[in-house]
């Protein structure tokens, strides 16, 4: 049985699958374990020309910029939600909103992103569910794993127009494309996205 974790900045948000997409583009599920967490699945479906995929010390699936990531339910083999991390760029400042922004923590890790949700959502996974994108759906972790988490600040809410921003949710039916900003006591290492516990991870600075 598949069970839900609990954000404390948004709402539940179901975690049913971790899907890791090859050039063919094959999800990989993620199955609940006994005690209700996750476990990431580490080789692809049999016949796709997919022999492993990469994982992180972590426990995070490792992706390149530009690899397609998504969500898969039980028993389905495609991607009700996918994300993609097309650029990581690491700014001491930014344009800010009319005036020149420095980071609270040292740096803004900008993160160019395109993320979508299927229309029709599977079973099991309520029409009303979305995924966040906001600044605070992603963590920063330095090469020793050490990981900052308070990555929303004034500063890096602040550092775009509103109109350069990825939404800050995704919901049925929707795609957004736009920069995600995070401030950054770090300037190499990974940024992580794992809305339940157990996601992706991306170098940058490196």
């Amino acid at each position: 049985m598949v069970t839900f974790r609990r954000l404390s900045a948004v709402a539940a948000i179901p975690l049913l699958a971790a899907a890791g997409f090859a050039a063919v583009s094959t999800a990989t599920r993620v199955a609940a374990d006994s005690d209700g967490g996750t476990a990431v699945a580490t080789a692809a479906p049999p016949g796709t020309g997919v022999d492993r995929l990469t994982m992180a010390p972590s426990g995070n699936l490792r992706k390149q910029l530009g690899e397609r990531a998504g969500l898969t339910a039980a028993g389905e083999n495609r991607a009700f939600f996918e994300i993609t991390v097309e650029a990581v760029s690491v700014l001491d400042s930014c344009p800010g909103r009319g005036v020149d922004v420095p980071p609270e923590y040292g740096r803004f890790i900008v993160l160019d992103v395109e993320a979508s949700m299927a229309a029709d959502l599977p079973a099991g996974v309520p029409s009303d569910r979305f995924m966040p994108l906001g600044a605070d759906a992603f963590t920063v972790a330095d090469p020793a794993g050490r990981v900052h988490a308070a990555t929303l600040t004034p500063a890096s809410w602040g550092c775009f127009p509103a109109d350069e921003l990825a939404a800050p949710f995704v919901g049925a039916g929707e795609t957004t494309r736009g920069k995600v900003v995070l401030d950054s006591p770090i300037g190499a290492g990974v940024v992580v996205y794992a809305p339940g516990g157990t996601g992706w991870e991306w170098e940058f600075g490196r």
